[in-house]
């Protein structure tokens, strides 16, 4: 007979998927234990873009106002063909209907890795560092993990209920269950670098696309001061060079091999480069996600292009996804078997399906901006210069384009959890944003639960469902901004402790349909 774990979930990797999978579970009571291979937290990062999304769900444990007061909100983006102003993507103006955050948050991955372990060690956890996975035996009803301390260079064994790999690109949980990483390398070589520069036109406190026939260079403001992150392709590396693909290639270049390159793209004053790295970019999914008691998050399960800076965002919903279904699994022994893996393979289909919508646009969005060919000189040179200041004029196009890029628009349709269901606003769907006069309907969502929402009256007995099931129930008065939101008048709205629509009921027994829902899947 085995003994009781002595961890409920032993987390790898201590990025921004480990540590916010290690707050969520913890907030909701587990046990976790998290661990990471570096000796110390990092202090540089590629990653610097935080989108609405992950604010709004950053506020269910009251850690947004940090991470807004930690960043900088850009107020949009200009796109540039060869030193001409094309377009601006104004983020306030595109989405102030849509959210309460309308921006997108430049803060530098390290600081907001930093902010999360602060939260972190304030609730008791602390980061085991300077310790990876060995390997791990998976028992069926736990698992056992050996670790390696490279301190003392010892290793031990550690029981947990479950083991999540968020251990990056290489991770030893990916190869330990034995997924396919499958993907490619995209050739061109990206540099990053750290900066400080003047010049009204770029350093303006907005971001800046450059775009020239051969490259793309891209500026994201730290503040409106002149302190920026620079990203690109270098045009150095080309078939007549036989060393391209190799490391000491690489690690050759230094930034004023691309200084001609980005003063070709706009003229613009670099007094300070505090930084500069150069690295492969690759686009590769798991084919799994989840083998037993051991799941992927981030990119252990999936890597992208930086463009649209979509690949921490989308790991730190994978972590939130994830946080709340193992909790479910742990503290509601009462479920049985069957219901605990049917709720636990939902990760799985909902995330892995929206990674891979994620990885073929940030694929797409790449391949254009550096094709080399006929199809990318007219892209960069007609199509995106004459398009995009059109296409922005439209209200539509405007808030399509910030769902897009604030990962607003992720839904779980088709989920074992969705309640089927018609209309604009469907099961599966994060519930649309709504403030009447001062009020917004997102207040709610703070607490980490299952939940109702009625827009309008929801009859009698609903009230009485509620209590008796241990679900919060919150009435609002109807007004005709929820119907132009997609929301019905006095259907109830089932809602995920992730704050995505279950379920949509109207008509008679209402509660008999509750029931059965919860039933159905084992929930009650």
């Amino acid at each position: 007979m085995r003994m009781k774990p002595q961890t409920e979930v032993l987390i790898i990797g201590a990025g921004p998927t480990g540590l916010v999978l290690a707050l969520w579970l913890q907030h909701q009571g587990i046990n976790v234990h998290i661990v990471d291979q570096a000796h110390a937290p990092a202090d540089k990062s590629r990653a610097i873009v935080v989108h609405a999304r992950i604010i709004e769900l950053y506020q269910q444990l009251g850690i947004a106002e940090d991470l807004l007061a930690l960043g900088y909100q850009l107020p949009a983006t200009n796109l540039w063909v060869h030193g001409q102003h094309r377009a601006q993507i104004a983020f306030q103006s595109f989405g102030r209907e849509l959210t309460s955050y309308p921006c997108v948050l430049s803060v530098p991955q390290d600081e907001h890795e930093k902010m999360l372990e602060r939260h972190l060690n304030r609730v008791g956890v602390h980061v085991q560092r300077g310790t990876k996975l060995q390997g791990f035996v998976d028992h069926g009803s736990s698992i056992t993990a050996t670790l390696f301390h490279e301190g003392d260079e010892s290793s031990n064994t550690h029981e947990a209920s479950f083991i999540v790999g968020c251990d990056g690109a290489h991770s030893a949980v990916r190869h330990a269950i034995g997924a396919k990483y499958e993907g490619e390398t995209y050739k061109p070589l990206f540099y990053i670098a750290d900066i400080e520069g003047k010049g009204g036109m770029v350093f303006n406190g907005e971001a800046n696309l450059m775009i020239t026939n051969k490259s793309f260079n891209l500026i994201v403001p730290y503040n409106t001061e002149g302190h920026a992150r620079l990203v690109g392709i270098t045009r150095l590396n080309n078939d007549d060079n036989p060393d391209i693909d190799s490391p000491d290639h690489d690690n050759k270049i230094n930034f004023e091999d691309v200084r001609p390159q980005i003063m070709e793209a706009l003229q613009i004053d670099i007094e300070k480069v505090n930084w500069f790295s150069t690295y492969r970019s690759h686009h590769r999914i798991a084919d799994k996600f989840r083998s037993g008691r051991a799941f992927l998050v981030g990119d252990a399960a999936h890597i992208h292009s930086p463009v649209g800076g979509q690949g921490m965002n989308t790991g730190i919903m994978d972590s939130i996804n994830l946080a709340w279904k193992l909790a479910t699994v742990l503290k509601k022994t009462q479920m049985s078997d069957e219901a605990k893996h049917r709720l636990l393979e939902s990760y799985e289909f909902e995330r892995r399906a929206f990674a891979l919508a994620i990885l073929k646009s940030t694929d797409t969005g790449f391949t254009s901006l550096t094709s080399q060919g006929i199809r990318g000189y007219i892209l960069r040179n007609w199509l995106i210069p004459l398009l995009i200041p059109l296409a922005v004029r439209f209200e539509f196009v405007r808030k399509q384009i910030f769902r897009g890029a604030s990962q607003l628009i992720c839904n779980y349709r088709g989920s074992s959890l969705c309640q089927p269901s018609t209309g604009v606003v469907q099961s599966g769907d994060r519930l649309p944003w709504v403030q009447i006069s001062k009020e917004d309907n997102f207040s709610t969502l703070r607490d980490l639960c299952w939940q109702l929402h009625v827009y309008g009256d929801p009859g009698p007995r609903i009230d009485q469902w509620a209590q008796k099931a241990g679900v919060k129930l919150f009435t609002f008065p109807w007004n005709v901004r929820y119907a132009e939101a997609g929301l019905i008048q006095d259907a109830i709205y089932l809602l995920r402790p992730d704050q995505y629509i279950a379920g949509i009921f109207e008509g008679l027994s209402v509660e008999s349909k509750l029931d059965e829902y919860f039933l159905a899947r084992g929930l009650c």
